[in-house]
């Protein structure tokens, strides 16, 4: 007599929030110490695909990708699973990308750590992009260990850091007047992703070079228009390089120097903004302003694996040979 075939569980949606079933009963996750690194992890980078999450926490790969799943679920929900990942066509096949939810923040504020506020953000696709960004460059400071990343906090207790910028409600944002195609302009510059610097230390001598945060670009606007109040990638040149010739970065942040990186989806548009600033500065090109390409979510390519090549792969310039940030 054949053996009577075992009726298979029915598996979860991955996008479902249902929970995880042991026994009929939903499983119940208790809170750990490499719970915690993950949600701090979070805090940094709100959004993430859970292989750079791996790259962080370590360990193996199936069991954090289990862990999340339950994290993610009722009734947990430590973890929440942005449904506009869903706009690529390949989602079902991608790895998961999560942020921390309002319990997850909770938990984290119950042990006094840092947590995300409860906020709204209108643009996930451009989140995740400088998110992904910003975690390759803090993982390539882990593989070139000659390489320290000096963070935003640490900047901010500086003491080269002015007093009126660390008092500031909004210190990361650079006040900036200058004039655009014959009109003068008053912004407030403020870059994706905090400011950060790095230190660069071979053997006995050591170098830094820092940032006001990064420039990530998802093609969304022109790169040049007549239109001064419209932002543009040439406005943005415009107000860097007011910023750079004003000497404000040293005024607001106390940098030694600055460099703006901008990372665009594609190399047609990376080279079309390259030409762009070869332009505007009359063919002299610029030597602050570093560009390199990131694939957007809706992207055909496949994401670029959790590494740091955005630290260790050199940058393009306008006039200047390639710029390594790690030497």
């Amino acid at each position: 007599m054949d053996a009577l075939a075992v009726p298979r569980k029915p598996r979860n949606s991955r996008w479902s929030r249902d929970p995880v079933l042991d026994a009929g009963l939903p499983v119940v996750a208790r809170i750990t110490d490499r719970d915690i690194e993950i949600f701090t992890l979070l805090t940094r980078y709100r959004y993430l695909p859970s292989d750079y999450i791996h790259a962080f926490i370590g360990g193996s790969l199936n069991a954090l990708t289990r862990r999340l799943n339950l994290l993610a679920r009722k009734p947990n929900l430590y973890l929440a699973r942005p449904q506009q990942q869903r706009l690529n066509a390949d989602a079902n096949h991608r790895r998961l990308v999560y942020e921390l939810s309002e319990r997850g923040s909770r938990i984290l504020q119950e042990r006094g750590l840092s947590f995300l506020p409860k906020s709204y953000h209108r643009n996930f696709q451009h989140e995740l992009m400088a998110a992904q960004i910003t975690a390759s460059l803090e993982l390539g400071t882990r593989e070139q260990t000659h390489v320290a990343l000096i963070t935003w906090p640490q900047i901010l207790r500086s003491p080269s850091t002015p007093l009126e910028t660390r008092n500031s409600n909004t210190p990361a944002s650079i006040p900036v007047v200058f004039d655009l195609r014959g009109e003068r302009v008053s912004i407030h510059v403020t870059a994706d992703a905090q400011p950060f610097g790095l230190q660069r230390t071979i053997g006995t001598q050591s170098s830094y070079v820092f940032f006001p945060g990064i420039e990530a670009d998802c093609g969304t606007e022109p790169v040049e228009t007549s239109d001064i109040d419209r932002s543009s990638i040439y406005k943005k040149f415009g107000a860097y390089r007011a910023i750079a010739e004003q000497g404000l970065y040293r005024s607001h942040f106390g940098f030694p120097n600055f460099f703006v990186p901008i990372i665009t989806t594609t190399a047609a548009r990376m080279q079309s903004m390259i030409r762009l600033l070869e332009k505007v500065t009359d063919g002299c090109g610029s030597k602050m302003f570093l560009f390199k390409t990131f694939p957007m979510l809706t992207s055909w390519e496949k994401p670029p694996k959790p590494s740091g090549h955005m630290l260790t792969e050199p940058w393009h310039r306008a006039g200047f040979p390639p710029f390594h940030l790690d030497r």
